[in-house]
């Protein structure tokens, strides 16, 4: 999931690991591609160094498997493990929203109201970009969860969501049925009802894995 954290200064292996995975979040790596150093040393015009240290840090997310024989290449997603993540983050998200209505500060929600607002007007553009609308969706779920001041619930869903890949799998066509349920969470985060707020995430998320699911069985992945 993109972040908003300023975390220093950033390493070329963090640079190629963000490129790889955003690539991965969008679909234009789709499960199974092959990844070869030189060709991702190329794209990027970096060393083998930082690649390799990407590849491993995307192994590490579950993005990238390791073959013998085969190299790295993009993890397929089954169905199970789908609905294995999407229990947890069913969980985990409404929990985080719930705190972040008692623990963000006033910034933090008017940032959540921000950003909710670009993505309500980019979803509405009829040209408005795909990749626009994912990116801003992202980081209004990710400023809700960080305004819970949780460092280990922080980590936990970032984890859940490069377990899915929640950008490849996202319908244009689904864009206003979210800005819907970002609104009723925003609505109820801004006035600090937590139990409202939860819900409104919960049913967000449901939503969410029923879309992902659908659109898993028509790709074919696995069902075991």
């Amino acid at each position: 999931m993109p972040g908003k954290r300023d975390r220093g200064s950033v390493t070329k292996a963090e640079e190629a690991f963000t490129v790889i995975r955003r690539q991965i979040e969008r679909g234009r790596l789709a499960g199974g591609a092959k990844l070869t150093l030189q060709s991702l040393s190329d794209e990027m015009q970096m060393s083998l160094t930082p690649i390799r240290e990407a590849l491993r840090m995307l192994q590490a997310h579950g993005l990238v498997e390791y073959r013998p024989h085969h190299g790295h290449v993009v993890t397929r997603y089954s169905i199970p493990r789908a609905e294995e993540i999407y229990l947890l983050r069913e969980t985990l998200e409404p929990l985080a929203t719930r705190l972040a209505s008692e623990r963000a500060t006033a910034g933090e929600l008017e940032e959540i109201r921000g950003l909710h607002e670009e993505f309500r007007a980019a979803a509405e553009k009829e040209d408005g970009g795909q990749g626009v609308i994912v990116d801003l969706n992202a980081l209004w779920h990710r400023t809700v969860y960080e305004a819970a001041h949780s460092a280990f619930l922080d980590e936990f869903i970032d984890r859940l969501w490069t377990g899915v890949p929640y950008q490849a799998i996202w319908f244009i066509h689904r864009r206003h049925r979210s800005v819907d349920d970002h609104a009723a969470v925003t609505d109820a985060l801004l006035a600090r009802r937590g139990d409202e707020a939860a819900t409104a995430m919960l049913d967000h998320i449901e939503r969410g894995k029923t879309a992902t699911i659908e659109h898993l069985r028509a790709i074919g992945a696995p069902e075991t």
